[in-house]
């Protein structure tokens, strides 16, 4: 027997709180005193002899539903409930090949078999998920078991006077369905009073496997083609290209059935909910805060997953594609809780993405004929898991790879609970299957199962036992691996999960339900100061006895905030004990404990302390309800400004010409710039545009009667010439001296051939009036795919030079384009004319670039990222640039640049700078240790290069790619490597000639994060990553900005890339973020709704201008093939912002270069540079805006691009606007 830890049933108290005036009853029991265990794992594995739970899912090789085996329905679930309202929790296990099975709980993990006498043993039925749900209202759970092809059961709780009896009574409420029947979950979607039930299905598996003669007809008019109705259970016709279909396996429609007065109606259809699906989990959660319940759908395969958003009206409007960017392709288990401690609802859904290289590789045959599929279900379809944000907006933000979550091998339950009581929501994860269904050495399609099962063709293959995983979450998003410290590292074939508080000590207890061996108990261990607990159980009114959709939120004295949803139904196939369990960690007294009922009715109690379970009974008459928070302002809110101006991409097949492309190279644009071309003192926009399109100049027409700026065309010309270059990157500056603004266009893409003549960048003459004309011979004949192009006076001869960055080698990557420094060398008053520098060795894949005096020695100095190195640093030696990235600090940080801006972020008076990179939200997980690096070379000896991804795993050198993609590439190595296997076991020098790969092109990254360049005023910098959100995707567009009027610099970034190869997928979790300055160098992400910003695209350029003239920063976003956004701000904050125009004459009318700064009352002093482009691709508006926050400026000093200092005291020091001319 389990030697019992001692149990303390304290005296149940009734307490009256106060709240608003009336009193609410709260039941107290304090919880028994925890032996300190940390010498032991947090879990402790009881055997089968010691808890009397002796089942056993059995693999039964001879049962007539075998088939079964190969899908959800291979291992029933699991519920943990107290039947019989002991205190202590009794459990049940559903069962296909064999009957099910009841314990009753007789003592602390101590168990007796009563399936028999309580008559809930199913009988013949192949049962899948089970519930524990009180099903009439009368205080007592009863049980609902999912039946495949045959009744679903529900046995009714009669039990009276000790005694289990249970009566089977499906059919009197209307659930007794028939079909792929999964899991129930119960709720009250329509807020009546009593539960309501979603019946999840999966598919059914037609006996004997497909018929021998197709099961399809042709219409003989239209020729459409249909499956007879005899088979059209099993199966449809499918999409699988532009114009191609075939048969294939089909999954069953799900089923809301709504309860009128204890009786089930289905009301699917009339609720709006058709699609069907294989699903595998369903999880009711109010993820929008409107206090209606709505539904997620993990679907398998190729149907997208759902989510169900109620409309209060009984029916329910999918809006998935509107919530979420990616979802998994293999959707399995779910569940949701509040990983990060912000009091909202985070969502996790499983995949089956392998944890090791040789999983992976064993698992990724050739994709290719899957890949219409693939890319044009939406939202688009990830092979991993996902972890889902809540921003408090209609959007989420997606973390799995970040959070160290995103591969668990075959998963299938999900449990998202504090395990640790530590405070934070931890995860475990089920995992293993019947068979490899997935193993690429097994050759399988679908014409296998013509006259057989999928099971039937893999029956005699060996089964695929896999670990189980526990995460603990140790906060910023993260999760650790600590299964095995946790005692928790079962391999086997796991499935259904549940936990509970068995012995009732507080902590939650786990049950696992595995296939072909006993169910594993597991006893939670913790203890001490450090893990302290509070439990709370619910007792509601009419038919919802159990509060089930409840909220309750939980705030500590230290502040910390807790969110728990009474839904017992998550993971797979099971439900957990209807009770809600709160780590606290360390804290000890709750501030306040409020309980949001289903009915809408709010309870709030406050100075509860922990080591209790409470009971709250929902009160018939509620008090006064507190007012409901004022709606916060964000800092920004959408405008209608430019609405409807699009970016549309051609599609191009980059993967065609290299074949193992990592990347996209033809979708990087497009850029904007700001200027006043038409010199009406506002700020004009140039948008860049794709191959077949133009890019256009947009002349501001100032606010129209609605206070909205308007915007207009005034000729496509002469950019439509040009047409058919691709738009990167764009600047306005004076090109021949006569004081207005003329454009420089960097044309590149990867769509044409090396040389190609549409890769000339492109110089456009303002004729005085926003109207311009193409330059002719002003440029050298370069014919690079460009990227960026910035500019500055680096020379100090009075104009505006350029440096122009080389992105790729159309065809050739990571062969590098050249990049060039343009010396103006016009003539006032003659034509146009740039020359190339000579001598300047600026190599790499060229991102971006931003002339900035980093050493503040009054010449302004070069900044370039690159793809695969470092950023680099030249410094201007007097008109002379030469290259210091090692003496700066910068060489070690190999990474994938994307963008760097610059602000003085710590008030020292120098410039530090934000650098984009690809964030850690990627497959990629490169370090100093373990870099990722890129191979290029001849590999199969006919003359042909190739790109070799590859990767270390314990200390190997790995490849990236799989062996089909590899073979496609390089035919050869399908000689060499017969078999997945072989491959898959293969270091990279077994698979590649090791003289090939000494003698090829080889790039390193190591350093992914995005960040921030502290500068130490000479020009040596410190790396300082970015906080959390800013790693979800890759960095874009940067802009420094004061958004909330403090006085201290903020960080916009713009987020995303679409350009993965499509294996991979598009890395889409963000939506661009905004970080908010503390003035000495720190910075904390504001959510969307904080900040009003969320750009869910491919976010690319990101520029700042005062559109709607009220003297704060507006901005501009690009997106590729999106919509331009566009965003106000909102004013708030008190703080005053003070508008400093520079005249610097001809040449360089806006002063490019000069460096403003500004003393204030206080002693402190505010730097700003004028800086023409950065970022990436975009150029903003070139006018100094000083932040002052509450702060009175008492002098302006410019030290200008020539070198001399100019000093201003009669300034408005309270903010406003000053215009100040070059001496």
């Amino acid at each position: 027997m389990v030697q019992s830890q001692m149990r303390f049933f304290g005296a149940c108290l009734w307490v009256a709180t106060a709240v608003m005036g009336f009193c609410d009853r709260i039941s107290i029991e304090r919880l028994p005193e925890r032996a300190d265990l940390s010498v032991v794992e947090l879990f402790s594995k009881l055997s089968p002899d010691d808890t009397g739970i002796t089942f056993e899912s059995e693999l039964d090789l001879h049962h007539p539903l075998k088939r079964l085996y190969q899908s959800g329905f291979a291992c029933g679930g699991v519920a943990i409930g107290d039947l019989n309202g002991d205190g202590l929790p009794e459990i049940f296990l559903a069962s296909g090949p064999s009957s099910n099975r009841l314990y009753q709980q007789k003592a602390a993990f101590e168990f007796d078999d009563i399936t028999t006498s309580a008559g809930v043993s199913g009988g013949t039925d192949w049962a899948a998920g089970v519930t524990f749900v009180d099903i009439e209202g009368d205080g007592d759970l009863d049980i609902y078991v999912c039946n495949y092809d045959s009744p679903n059961s529900l046995f009714l709780n009669e039990s009276k006077g000790g005694n289990f009896f249970f009566r089977e009574t499906a059919a009197k409420f209307g659930l007794d369905l028939v079909d792929a029947s999964l899991m129930p979950a119960f709720c009250d979607f329509d807020n009546d009073g009593d539960l309501d039930c979603w019946v999840l299905t999966n598919g059914l598996s037609r006996a004997g496997g497909r018929p021998q003669k197709p099961p399809f007809i042709k219409d003989a008019t239209t020729g459409k083609v249909t499956v007879k109705p005899e088979f059209s259970r099993y199966y449809e016709i499918v999409q699988t290209g532009k114009s191609t279909y075939t048969m294939d396996e089909v999954g069953r429609p799900n089923y809301l059935l709504r309860n009128d007065n204890g009786r089930f109606v289905d009301v699917s259809t009339k609720a709006g909910i058709t699609s069907k699906g294989f699903g595998l989990s369903a999880t009711w959660w109010d993820y929008n805060g409107d206090s209606l319940l709505d539904l997620y759908i993990c679907n398998d395969f190729m149907a997208p997953d759902r989510l169900y958003q109620n409309q209060g009206d009984g029916t329910f409007t999918d809006v998935i594609e509107e919530t979420v960017n990616t979802i998994p392709w293999f959707s399995m288990g779910s569940d949701t809780a509040d990983i990060n401690n912000d009091g909202r609802l985070d969502f996790v859904a499983l995949d089956m993405a392998a944890t090791t290289h040789y999983k992976s590789k064993m698992a990724m045959g050739d994709m290719g004929g899957q890949r219409w599929q693939v890319e044009n279900i939406k939202p688009r379809q990830l092979m991993r898991n996902v972890c889902y944000l809540n921003t408090g907006t209609s959007r989420f933000i997606e973390t799995a790879q970040l959070s160290g979550i995103a591969n668990t091998d075959w998963s299938w339950a999900a449990k998202l609970a504090d395990f640790d009581n530590d405070g934070r929501v931890d995860l475990f994860v089920s995992n293993g299957m019947s068979r490899d269904f997935n193993n690429s050495d097994i050759e399988f399609d679908k014409s296998h199962l013509i006259g057989r099962t999928q099971w039937d063709f893999f029956e005699n293959t060996p089964a695929m036992p896999e670990q189980n995983l526990a995460f603990q979450n140790v906060g910023g998003l993260l999760f650790k691996d600590t299964s095995k410290e946790w005692g928790l590292a079962h391999t086997g074939m796991s499935y259904g999960v549940a936990y509970g508080d068995l012995d009732r000590d507080g902590d939650l207890d786990l049950v696992v339900v595995n296939l072909d061996e006993p169910v594993s108990i597991y006893r939670n261990n913790s203890a001490g100061p450090k893990q302290n607990v509070v439990v709370v159980r619910l007792r509601g009114i009419e038919k919802n006895c159990g509060g089930i959709g409840a909220l309750v939120r939980l705030e500590t004295e230290a502040g910390t905030k807790h969110i728990r949803q009474m839904m017992p139904f998550t993971g797979f196939l099971s439900s957990n004990l209807p009770e809600l369990n709160f780590g606290l960690g360390s804290e000890t007294t709750i501030k306040s404990l409020t309980v949001t009922w289903p009915s809408g009715g709010v309870q709030e109690f406050k100075n509860l302390t922990a080591g209790n379970r409470f009971t709250i009974h929902e009160p018939s008459k509620f008090s006064k309800q507190p007012k409901p928070p004022e709606p916060q302002i964000p800092l920004f809110t959408p405008s209608k400004v430019l609405k409807g101006l699009v970016h549309r991409d051609q599609i191009f097949e980059d993967f065609d010409r290299q074949l193992l492309l990592p990347n996209k190279l033809s979708q990087l644009g497009p850029g904007l710039a700001w200027a006043d071309v038409d010199g009406d003192g506002d700020e004009d926009l140039f948008v860049g545009a794709a191959r077949g399109m133009g890019g256009a100049v947009l002349l501001n027409e100032g606010l129209d009667a609605a206070g909205v700026c308007q915007f207009r065309l005034p000729s496509a010309k002469p950019f439509i010439d040009d047409a058919e270059q691709e738009n990167m990157g764009a600047l306005f500056f004076d090109a021949d001296r006569d004081g207005d603004m003329d454009l420089y266009v960097a044309n590149g893409s990867y769509e044409y051939l090396e040389g190609d003549l549409r890769l000339q960048d492109r110089l456009y003459l303002n004729k005085g009036s926003g109207r311009f004309t193409s330059a002719e011979k002003a440029l050298p004949d370069f014919r690079d795919s460009s990227s960026c192009v910035t500019g500055a006076d680096f020379d100090r001869d009075g104009d505006i030079d350029l440096f122009v960055g080389g992105r790729v080698i159309p065809g050739k990557y990571p062969e590098a384009a050249k990049s060039r420094l343009l010396v103006n060398e016009t003539i006032p008053g003659g034509k146009p004319k740039f020359a190339e520098v000579p001598g300047l060795k600026v190599t790499g894949l060229i991102t971006s670039a931003l002339w900035s005096d980093a050493d503040n020695d009054g010449w302004i100095d070069l900044f370039v990222t690159c793809e695969w190195g470092p950023v680099r640093f030249f410094q201007n030696r007097q008109g002379v640039l030469e290259e210091k990235t090692e003496q700066a600090g910068l060489a070690s940080y190999l990474g994938w640049w994307n963008a760097i801006a610059g602000a003085d972020i710590d008030q020292d008076g120098d410039i530090d700078y934000a650098v984009a990179n690809f964030g850690l939200n990627t497959k990629y997980r490169p370090s100093a240790r373990k870099p990722s690096k890129l191979y290029y070379g001849d590999y199969s000896g006919v003359g042909k290069k190739s790109i070799v991804e590859a990767k270390y795993e314990n200390g190997v050198l790995l490849p990236v790619r799989g062996k089909s993609c590899s073979t496609n590439a390089m035919p050869h190595l399908g000689k060499r490597f017969a078999t997945y296997h072989e491959f898959a076991i293969a270091a990279l020098p077994e698979i590649y000639n090791p003289t090939a790969l000494k003698d090829s092109l080889v790039l390193t990254a190591n350093t992914l994060e995005s960040g921030f360049l502290i500068n130490d005023g000479k020009g040596r910098f410190r790396f300082k990553p970015m906080p959390d959100l800013a790693q979800v995707s890759p960095g874009f567009g940067l802009s420094f900005l004061d958004a909330d009027a403090d006085g201290k610099m903020d960080l916009f970034m713009a987020q995303n890339f679409y350009g993965p190869q499509f294996e991979t997928g598009p890395y889409s979790g963000g939506l661009s973020v905004l970080l908010r300055g503390d003035g000495a160098g720190g910075f904390k992400p504001l959510m969307p709704d904080k900040s009003g910003l969320s750009v869910p695209g491919d976010a690319t350029s990101a520029t700042l201008t005062d559109f709607n003239r009220d003297g704060r920063p507006d901005l501009l976003i690009a997106q590729n093939n999106g919509l331009v956004l566009t965003f106000e701000s909102t004013s708030r904050g008190t703080g005053k912002f003070l508008k400093i125009t520079l005249e610097g004459g001809n040449g360089n009318p806006s002063a490019i270069g000069a460096r403003v700064t500004a003393l204030l009352k206080s002693g402190k002093k505010i730097v700003h540079e004028v800086s023409d482009g950065g970022g990436y691709l975009s150029q903003s508006s070139s006018h100094p805006l000083i932040t002052l926050g509450d702060e009175v400026v008492t002098k302006i000093i410019i030290r200008w691009p020539d070198g001399q200092v100019s000093e201003t005291i009669d300034v408005p020091g309270q903010g406003g606007s000053l215009r100040i001319t070059s001496p």
